[in-house]
């Protein structure tokens, strides 16, 4: 850098910065050399800024000095960082788990605060509330910056008794810093979000993947089919979405980005899901595009920057020339950046036109006609693509609550982030402050401390609330799109340097490290073992060490008010048929079903311990997985028994996870017409269910598993990998949007897949349940006289993410057992080198069906299962006939070696 002019009292300036920074910042000095370092590199800073370009008088230049100095105290801890990892040799990603922490950009760095948590003894607890009864529900809604503090916090220090319930649309929250950022391409998507499950499973926090529609009764609303969730305290933290023009809203289609619309930034993740869908369209273009962005805040303009970047590659990288796109930014006033110093509007400006992005001064935007933007004096400005980033507003269902809103449609918040509802609290953008403030993502991430406070007292009923005064000045840096160059703004002050960018950087890293892989390991104390185990050895000692992920249950029933109350809600969601004598409808000690002549019964069970913490969603995949063995034999459901397991906790909350669960339940039951027709329920340690599934079948077009023919395609419907992936999201090893693609196929029936196999004319069904892909093709094999299977590994489907489990050494417990069934492979020395080979013996939940149906007919069958909601439906093999003679059997499994032969194309 060109520090500074040879003819500036340069050393006097640079002397009282480093000053400045070791009053602020004292751990620069815990290490001499680092120290020499930093308080050179801080003090050349001050003496290249702090004598430049400050006009205005006296009292300008004390604030700008003041707020160099503010952002010079965040540059010496990211200069300490950066020392500390060339020093050790640190990665980015190790280096971002050390050093200071995460930084605070309005306050006085992060030195006195762990001198204030050494004083106040704040430590951090061990993850879990094991043990104790829930007494008390605490709800989230939106998983925003403010909410991940809220998160994480409770995570690190359980309040014994409260359940903390997150609703989010999305599971991958976005980090609105980052975003400018990921649309010029210089962050990834994982990058730049959140991942809730992950922050969630660390948190033992139950997370609902839903969007809430409303507040009623103490239940929060949620959309489609799914019942309302309760709640004794609630929090809202859901952002805001620019208000549009009701043409400009008519235009947008935020679930179809293939035609052109006008596309709002927030909320990001609809902007997201359109964005690359835009460059695109716009790369694919002929001829010249034109990207028109409203508003000319800090959003739109450091959009615009990174937008022109972003295209300037692409086109570039598609042969095109780079003014193929024109950016222009629309404002309503005569300057950019109002809420800015004017040193910063001056700055940017400059920058803007060197980039080539253009911008329109008064231009009062109105509506959207067409493809034209109409503004107030009558001026039209026509674009091929526009953004809207202007007018920022609240979700229209607040309205119908009844909380107090303001103007504008924000929920009216009182000094401690309460609404006038006393147990509903809000934070972030929805949030309308005593004292307004931009609506910035600072004031999110500074919210979340005091929220998480108050939401605390809240829960145990102290009405000492924390006040909650946001700071009236915080450092802001609009970056340009390329690390050369970004401008810092504080109060008075704008500084342009590469610097400025790098600090930018480092802070939003540093952040976003705290929620994501920096996430603090929780030790739980682990007691000694005792010595009857010891003797017996390590089978004994291994079983003991996973006896916590293992089910427990309790021989004591759920009160009858409580199993009472639920069967009255669920009564709307359950089926009634002809042959049910003695139901629901009125309960004796057994259900009576007439017996149907002319056709066989089928019986089939399965009950286990949920794996994921929403119980409507367990309870659609338990019901899902009990009904697959009959949907394999194409017979008909026809009744259910319930066995239910919840945790111990108060009445209200044993009802409501009980017909949460039960409600998800009965809806994959009617689905399929099948009734519940009784049940046992329990409380316990942890949250189970099964079913005794109970249905006919035509004995003639029963399909079982044998039945092979050579010849025969073996199709599967489903991908696998549901075991490693959980084994892990378990071990928050998972990332979030492998576990909610495991979960949309986990919740796909079979019904539909078992139908369209018999019609093609299958021979033989089985569904792919515990004993893994291979062990059901053994048990297919077993079944089919003198037949083998040629199994092609490259061509079974698999769940994303689940070979990246198994390769990194993350199984099922259910895996060593499995693996028993290695004998069946002929060829096992060449599938031992195929990736994909421990995903044979993984055991699924609400697998796919597997099926032999005649291979002139396997093309169409894919089609239509794919058609029919099974996109990954597959032929991963073909049967061969082979002579008679005696099978070797295996002693260990009873089941006959070498049928199956893996190839490796």
């Amino acid at each position: 850098e060109n520090m500074m002019n040879t003819d500036q009292p340069w050393t006097v300036a640079a002397v009282v910065g480093a000053s400045a920074v070791v009053l602020a910042v004292p751990e620069v000095l815990l290490e001499p050399w680092w120290s020499l370092r930093t308080l050179a590199h801080c003090g050349l800073l001050w003496g290249r800024h702090s004598l430049n370009g400050f006009t205005g008088g006296p009292v300008n230049w004390f604030l700008c000095q003041k707020a160099l100095v503010e952002i010079l105290v965040l540059e010496a801890g990211h200069h300490i960082d950066v020392l500390r990892a060339d020093w050790y040799g640190l990665d980015r990603e190790s280096a971002e788990k050390g050093g200071l922490g995460h930084v605070d950009t309005g306050s006085r760095g992060t030195f006195w605060s762990k001198i204030r948590e050494a004083i106040t003894g704040s430590k951090p607890a061990g993850m879990g509330t094991a043990g104790t009864p829930t007494v008390r529900d605490l709800v989230l809604i939106g998983g925003g910056h403010s909410h991940a503090y809220v998160l994480k916090n409770f995570g690190m220090n359980p309040l014994p008794g409260v359940k903390v319930t997150v609703i989010s649309r999305e599971v991958m929250s976005p980090y609105s810093g980052m975003l400018p950022g990921m649309v010029a391409g210089m962050y990834t998507k994982e990058e730049a979000h959140i991942d809730l499950m992950r922050l969630a499973r660390f948190g033992n926090t139950r997370l609902i993947h839903a969007e809430a529609c409303g507040i009623k009764d103490g239940y929060v609303i949620l959309k489609g089919d799914r019942p309302p969730v309760r709640f004794d305290v609630l929090s809202i933290n859901i952002g805001c979405t620019p208000q549009m023009s009701p043409s400009a809203s008519n235009r947008v289609a935020p679930d179809d980005a293939s035609v052109a619309a006008v596309t709002p930034v927030k909320p990001i993740d609809g902007f997201n899901a359109r964005w690359d869908v835009i460059v695109e369209r716009v790369v694919a273009a002929e001829g010249t595009t034109k990207l028109v962005i409203v508003g000319g805040g800090a959003g739109g303009i450091e959009l615009s920057l990174n937008m022109r970047e972003r295209f300037n590659r692409d086109l570039t990288a598609a042969g095109r020339h780079v003014t193929d796109v024109r950016i222009e930014v629309l404002t309503r006033g005569d300057r950019i950046l109002a809420s800015h110093a004017p040193a910063v509007s001056t700055t940017i400006a400059e920058l803007l036109e060197e980039r080539g992005v253009e911008v329109k001064y008064h231009h009062n935007v109105i509506k959207v006609d067409g493809n034209e933007i109409i503004c107030s004096d009558g001026q039209s400005v026509p674009f091929d693509e526009c953004i809207w980033c202007t007018q920022a507003g609240c979700q229209k269902w607040l309205k119908d609550t009844k909380l107090a809103l303001d103007d504008t449609g924000f929920i009216k918040v009182n000094a401690h982030l309460q609404t006038s509802v006393g147990n509903i609290f809000a934070a972030g953008d929805c949030a309308s402050l005593p004292s307004p403030r931009a609506k910035a993502g600072v004031f999110a991430v500074k919210s979340g401390p005091p929220l998480t406070r108050n939401l605390r007292r809240c829960l145990v009923g102290d009405p000492h609330l924390e006040r909650y005064d946001p700071q009236e000045t915080f450092l802001g840096v609009i970056g340009s799109g390329r690390p050369d160059v970004a401008v810092a703004s504080k109060s008075r002050l704008a500084v342009k340097a590469r610097w400025v960018w790098d600090l930018r950087d480092w802070i939003d890293r540093k952040w976003m490290a705290g929620y994501t892989h920096d996430l603090p390991e929780m030790a739980n104390p682990v007691p000694e073992p005792p010595a009857v185990a010891v003797a017996a050895g390590t089978e004994a000692l291994s079983a003991l060490a996973h006896a916590s992920m293992r089910c427990g249950g309790c021989g004591a029933k759920v009160g009858a008010t409580v199993l009472s109350n639920v069967m009255k809600r669920l009564k709307s969601k359950t089926i009634t048929r002809p042959e049910v004598l003695v139901g629901l409808d009125s309960p004796d000690d057994c259900a009576v079903v007439a017996p149907e002549p002319n056709f066989a019964s089928v019986h089939t069970v399965d009950f286990f311990r949920s794996f994921i913490d929403d119980p409507y969603l367990f309870g659609m995949i338990a019901a899902n997985h009990a009904l697959s063995d009959c949907h394999a034999m194409c017979a008909e459901a026809r009744t259910a028994l319930a066995v239910a397991v919840v945790p111990y906790a108060v009445e209200a909350q044993v009802e409501e996870t009980l017909y949460q669960m039960m409600a998800g339940a009965c809806a994959v039951l009617a689905e399929s017409n099948c009734a519940l027709v009784g049940g046992h329920t329990c409380e316990g340690t942890e949250l189970a269910l099964g079913f005794c599934v109970n249905g006919v079948v035509d004995q003639e077009k029963a399909l079982r598993k044998g039945g092979l023919r050579g010849g025969d395609a073996v199709i599967l419907t489903k991908p696998i990998g549901t075991g490693t992936l959980f084994a892990a999201e378990m071990r928050m090893k998972a990332k979030g949007k492998w576990i909610v693609n495991a979960l949309q196929t986990m919740s796909k029936s079979n019904r539909d897949g078992a139908l369209c196999l018999r019609r093609y004319g299958a021979r033989a069904c089985t569904d792919v349940t515990g004993f893994g892909l291979l062990g059901h093709l053994q048990e297919m094999v077993q079944a089919s006289p003198n037949t083998e299977i040629d199994l092609h590994l490259d061509t079974i489907p698999e769940l994303e993410g689940a070979r990246e489990c198994t390769q990194s050494g993350i199984f099922s417990s259910l895996q060593p057992a499995n693996l028993r069934l290695k004998r069946a492979i002929a060829n096992e020395s060449e599938a031992l080198v195929h990736p994909g080979y421990p995903l044979l013996f993984d055991p699924q939940t609400a697998g796919g069906l597997l099926a032999a149906i005649p291979a002139d007919a396997a093309a169409d069958c894919v089609a239509e299962l794919r058609r029919s909601g099974y996109p990954h439906a597959t032929v991963i093999g073909q049967v061969r006939e082979v002579s008679d003679g005696p099978n070797e059997i295996d002693g260990a499994c009873s089941l006959p070696a070498g049928r199956i032969h893996c190839i490796l194309d």
